[in-house]
């Protein structure tokens, strides 16, 4: 179905003034979508319909995620061939070893093949992180069509993904050296236990060495606090760069913008998405441990339904927040909020 312009082809305007306590609301109904500002509750129901009536919003992540498993499968098996492989070439049963013989030999791996591990590392987290930048594109992308029109395609995945990956990928590697930036904050402790790091040091003066613990204590604390507040004031540099096809700084930017006007709704989307995750976690940890099929079931939600219905909701906050045109597929019939 053709989704209607409220510009070009207007069915009927519905606007409604308040004028005690100066306020005034309007809401423009065209087709299958208009254009308001969504109050919480209203972005919440209306994105949780989105979701199920787009369910196939789960591929990118599926995707990603076996595209990952196989990326990190061959990872795992470069770095075990170069940390253990030319040692072990006569040995018919390297499990067979004793404990501090194979740490040895892992050691000797590692010092062996210090660069070559490094570059691997680095070419492989790099590669990890792209990979996940189209897939997430892909998905807000795809998001984002349902959201203004009701229904999204594979192909939007495709079209977003390619479109705004590398730019996603950019930003997400400032993003991770900001966080990376907080390790100043660990470096005071740091160093108070670099200077105790003997053991006659320790034993002579074990008050220097808690005070030297506690200041590493505090800083990682500190540490923690400040990626959190990142990972909550930037939550939607990815949508903004997304939705507006902008560069990494100017995502940055307005997702920073968005937060400072939408600071409640923020969090409280924030609060939701880490809530879902960790009562998944807890039946998981509590229930599956006795029953494979839970342990299963809780291994998949977040692949299938967290992920996607927090990328629908975070997209529908910022649209709505923009005053964008939404889908209204469900309301039309439906008397306006309000009246």
């Amino acid at each position: 179905m053709v989704s209607v312009s409220l510009h070009t082809s207007p069915i009927f305007t519905i606007s409604k003034g308040g004028i005690s306590g100066g306020r005034q609301d309007h809401c423009f109904i065209s087709g299958r979508s208009f254009h308001m500002y969504e109050d919480f509750g209203t972005t919440l129901n209306r994105g949780f319909k989105t979701w199920t009536r787009n369910l196939n919003i789960c591929i990118p992540f599926i995707l990603n995620f076996f595209v990952s498993l196989i990326l990190y499968a061959f990872f795992f098996g470069l770095m075990g061939f170069l940390l253990l492989g030319s040692n072990t070439g006569s040995i018919a049963d390297p499990s067979t070893l004793p404990p501090a013989e194979l740490y040895n030999m892992l050691w000797e791996g590692i010092r062996d093949n210090m660069v070559v591990s490094g570059l691997a590392i680095i070419v492989f987290s790099l590669l990890g992180m792209f990979l996940q930048a189209f897939f997430t594109a892909g998905a807000i992308g795809m998001a984002k069509k349902a959201s203004e029109t009701g229904d999204t395609i594979l192909s939007d995945m495709v079209w977003s993904g390619s479109k705004n990956a590398f730019r996603l990928f950019l930003t997400s590697l400032l993003i991770t050296l900001m966080f990376l930036a907080g390790i100043v904050f660990i470096v005071p402790g740091a160093l108070k236990i670099g200077d105790l790091s003997g053991l006659s040091d320790l034993v002579e003066n074990p008050e220097a060495a808690v005070g030297g613990m506690g200041t590493l204590a505090i800083g990682i604390f500190v540490w923690g606090i400040y990626s959190l507040a990142i990972n909550i004031v930037l939550s939607l540099t990815p949508y903004a760069l997304v939705i507006d096809e902008l560069d990494p700084l100017d995502a940055l930017k307005k997702g920073y913008s968005f937060f400072k006007k939408n600071k409640l709704d923020v969090f409280l989307i924030w609060v939701i998405a880490i809530g879902l995750a960790f009562i998944n976690g807890l039946v998981g940890e509590y229930l599956g441990s006795q029953n494979t099929l839970i342990s299963g079931i809780t291994y998949i939600v977040p692949v299938l339904v967290l992920q996607p219905l927090t990328t629908i909701l975070w997209t529908r906050l910022y649209l709505a927040g923009e005053g964008r045109e939404l889908d209204n597929h469900y309301d039309l019939l439906s008397v306006p909020d309000g009246f």
